[in-house]
């Protein structure tokens, strides 16, 4: 088995579509911190965009819990989808959605550091 990194820093970069997407599963044998995220309406036709984040955890009773539900991101703007940080368990995932596609990119900062 190949050694993990200790500190390894990640962005994901995603453009948000009116589906559920998966954009990062916490890999085997780190721990994974989410940084930051944000979203931002990059569209052109003026209207307010909705997202909505969220974590998953496969096999739990509940798959899906919102970190943020329908956040509304005004046209030229931005909105924060994290207020502090996120631990992630191996296999845990975020999930995002909007309610338009290709109007709205995110952005997310990861720290994965190796469990011992």
């Amino acid at each position: 088995m190949a050694a993990v990194a200790l500190n390894k820093f990640l962005t994901v970069r995603h453009l948000v579509t009116d589906s559920n997407v998966g954009i990062y599963t916490s890999p085997i044998g780190v721990a994974s911190i989410i940084l930051f995220a944000q979203a931002t309406n990059v569209s052109a036709d003026g209207d307010v965009k909705f997202v909505t984040f969220s974590h998953a955890r496969p096999g739990a009773d509940i798959l899906d819990f919102e970190i943020i539900k329908d956040g509304p991101v005004i046209p030229n703007d931005a909105l924060n989808l994290l207020n502090g940080r996120l631990v992630l368990e191996t296999g845990d995932e975020l999930v995002l959605s909007g309610n338009t596609t290709g109007d709205v990119k995110v952005v997310v900062s990861i720290l994965e550091t190796a469990k011992s």
